[in-house]
């Protein structure tokens, strides 16, 4: 299983086209700081201070990261249908269930590196801002802790939800229009269609933002652990069909 998730990782380090992505979310997480803190004491929101440091370290986070993660992972697992390199994949490795689960891993890895790396960008710019500022640095306050697990955590979810929904279109704009239609739409509209409210809270935007911000429970939002707990069993669920759509079906004439 460590060759196979290790081959993953390589196909994924030669694919230049996953790499956008990927530097655009570690930029965003450098001005998501940079734009946060340029409004403090204007407009009415309060002055800089050490207070603001967890807020300042979850900009990193959110649909941004997320989604960069997201169409990486999508890229990681369509690539191959995509430039029809998938019968020599399963025929290097007829246990296409072991295939599946190294693409599942290796997406992970990289969704929480990502999210690390995002995560240490954006602490090393609040600091530096902060600092500039005379701000004493708490790096034990409230919300530190939780905000360098959250990012990562949900930057590994969205990574493993791109692969399973690239296993499953097994094709790259496709998957992409998918996300982006659930995402910016679906969500949007769905508790207003279905006259439901309340089903806000159960949707996966809505819980991510829950987990991102350590959310109480209330009648729009799951708490945080519930949220997390929540994404996980999304992901997980994809991930199962993903798995059975590739060991049923042939692969052999899937162009993507």
């Amino acid at each position: 299983m460590r060759s196979l998730v290790s081959t993953e990782l390589l196909r994924l380090r030669r694919t230049r086209s996953a790499w956008v992505p990927l530097a655009a979310a570690l930029g965003y997480a450098v001005l998501a700081v940079l734009a946060v803190t340029s409004t403090a004491g204007r407009g009415g929101n309060p002055p800089l201070s050490a207070a603001w440091l967890p807020e300042l370290m979850r900009a990193s986070g959110g649909r941004f990261v997320d989604g960069a993660v997201l169409l990486t992972a999508i890229i990681l697992t369509t690539g191959e249908f995509r430039h029809r390199t998938t019968v020599t994949t399963f025929l290097a490795e007829p246990r296409r269930l072991r295939v599946v689960c190294a693409k599942l891993v290796a997406a992970g890895l990289v969704g929480v590196v990502v999210g690390l790396a995002a995560e240490v960008s954006s602490a090393v710019t609040a600091a530096v801002v902060l600092s500039t500022h005379g701000i004493p640095l708490h790096w034990t306050s409230a919300g530190v802790g939780w905000s360098l697990v959250a990012v990562p955590l949900l930057a590994a979810v969205y990574a493993v939800l791109g692969a399973s929904l690239g296993l499953l279109v097994r094709n790259t704009a496709a998957a992409v229009g998918a996300a982006l239609m659930w995402a910016l739409v679906i969500e949007g509209v769905l508790p207003s269609v279905a006259r439901m409210p309340g089903l806000t809270r159960w949707l996966p935007g809505n819980a991510a933002n829950a987990v991102l911000h350590d959310a109480s429970a209330s009648a729009a939002t799951l708490a945080a652990g519930a949220a997390a707990a929540m994404l996980m069993a999304y992901a997980a669920a994809i991930a199962a069909a993903a798995t059975t759509a590739t060991i049923t079906r042939d692969i052999g004439t899937a162009t993507g």
